[in-house]
């Protein structure tokens, strides 16, 4: 635009200055292109500046109504996007015009208005129309699971737990556990697997999160346990309680007996890859919430790998999911 005005600016000096007979020919077809060229520049840079503060605008509206769509309340995530525009009126042009639509679980949000010109009003053009378009969608929220352990093997000792956190709340609430006890190191680890509750739904009800978690402990038993192994074939995993008899036996090392060695969650980033959605390994740092791989409408398998090696999981279950709501707390733009 500074360019246009500057190079406006120099041709009607040197025209000015010219002395030559010509001057009120050569000034009149000119004048009036290069007069609407420039001006062209300073009015399409205005509207270029309205668009992008209109897109800015739809993106908040589609984000706004994106947290309550669930899919079927239409209505409702209109009502709230609408109010969220005419909060910022005094920042958009006079004519602004909105329309809100849904494609699936998308809502979607499309703004169009007329940027009045200034200099392109020589030409007769009076404004220029612009437009935008936003999408946003909240990943799925489930209401209830159906959570199905499959198989669990490895050396060591595993208990995974099914946890909620509810709205107000900071404490976590376990809704199910898994234990995996090892029997043998045979066959690279294999033992037996305690499901409580054993089989069904899960009802999730209200919650802000839902967490697995993983614990390990690498001595092949439970806390308040020791683990040894045979010493032949069959590599049994036999498990002492520690009791006073035990610590008066083994002063320096009881204590190591009472905790887990190690703990996986997955609302931890730095351990997502740690757990497999339908074979396909979840990249470390991801922050996405856990239901976003429950499947809504089909069965989906996870494999949970407890920190032995990538090349073998140890902890394998399917889940599928009654979705019928959104999470407002990841509502994401898709446009």
């Amino acid at each position: 635009m500074m360019r246009a005005l500057h190079l406006l600016k120099t041709t009607i000096s040197r025209l000015a200055n010219d002395r030559g007979g010509n001057f009120a020919m050569v000034t009149a077809l000119i004048a009036t292109p290069l007069l609407l060229a420039g001006g062209a520049a300073v009015d399409f840079s205005y509207a270029s500046s309205q668009r992008t503060n209109l897109q800015e605008i739809a993106d908040a509206a589609a984000l706004e109504g994106g947290k309550v769509f669930d899919g079927t309340n239409l209505a409702a995530a209109t009502t709230l996007a609408k109010a969220f525009i005419k909060g910022y009126s005094a920042q958009m042009p006079s004519d602004v015009a909105s329309t809100m639509s849904a494609d699936g679980r998308t809502f979607k949000v499309a703004m169009t208005a007329s940027v009045p010109t200034s200099m392109m009003k020589i030409a007769n053009i009076n404004s220029v129309a612009i437009g935008v378009n936003a999408a946003a969608i909240a990943p799925v929220k489930p209401t209830k699971i159906t959570f199905t352990p499959t198989q669990a093997q490895g050396y060591w000792y595993k208990k995974i737990s099914i946890m909620v956190i509810r709205p107000g709340s900071p404490s976590e609430v376990t809704l199910g556990t898994i234990v995996y006890q090892p029997t043998t190191l045979n066959n690279a680890g294999q033992g037996t697997m305690t499901v409580d509750p054993p089989s069904g739904v899960i009802n999730l009800d209200n919650y802000t999160k839902l967490i697995l978690k993983m614990e390990i402990k690498t001595d092949y038993c439970g806390t308040g346990y020791a683990g040894s192994v045979s010493n032949n074939s069959k590599q049994t995993v036999t498990c002492t309680v520690v009791d006073a008899a035990y610590k008066l036996k083994n002063p320096g090392t009881w204590q190591q007996k009472m905790v887990y060695s190690n703990t996986l969650r997955t609302d931890n980033p730095d351990q997502m890859d740690s757990l497999y959605v339908d074979g396909k390994q979840l990249q470390k740092g991801t922050a996405y919430p856990l239901e976003s791989y429950f499947g809504c409408s089909a069965k989906q398998s996870h494999a949970w790998e407890d920190g032995g090696g990538a090349d073998r999981q140890d902890f394998f279950y399917t889940v599928s999911a009654d979705c019928s709501g959104s999470d407002s707390n990841y509502v994401r733009l898709t446009q």
